[in-house]
């Protein structure tokens, strides 16, 4: 395997029933939807960014992440739904670690010190990069004439 999608299948392996029926259902508003999958979908992006971020890597097709990343993009998945409970229960010392660890992670894929497989079947898609930076000389206004009598 090389690029995955994340599903909410992938999420679920690693919470337990009751706290997969309180994390996508509590604390919802009139009107509110599971959020779950818009979770997954703003982690999916993100990871896709670390990994856009190093030069060496493609991005695979549509939603997918690489497999060696699996495990960090469920731990963000698993924090961030945490974090949106009123109660602190849920958000435990150990998952904060996990997320810490997911974060480092991908910060390293970023700064391309973790090497990933590339993918079978690379996306179009260009994500935006920032632009290159601007040096521009500064005009002196302390000049050698102006030295006279130091």
């Amino acid at each position: 395997m090389s690029w995955i999608p994340l599903t909410e299948a992938d999420v679920l392996t690693k919470l337990s029933g009751p706290e997969a029926a309180a994390m996508k259902t509590a604390a919802l508003g009139s009107g509110q939807v599971n959020p779950l999958p818009e979770i997954i979908d703003q982690v999916i992006r993100e990871v896709r960014g670390y990994c856009a971020a190093c030069d060496r890597n493609r991005l695979g097709d549509g939603s997918t992440i690489p497999d060696e990343l699996l495990g960090a993009a469920i731990n963000r998945v698993r924090y961030e739904l945490a974090t949106r409970l009123p109660v602190n229960q849920l958000l435990t010392d150990a998952r904060k670690d996990a997320n810490r660890d997911a974060t480092t992670l991908l910060s390293r894929v970023a700064a391309c010190t973790f090497s990933l497989e590339q993918p079978v079947t690379v996306t179009p898609e260009v994500l935006a990069q920032p632009p290159a930076p601007r040096i521009t000389p500064r005009d002196r206004t302390f000049r050698r004439s102006d030295a006279d009598g130091i």
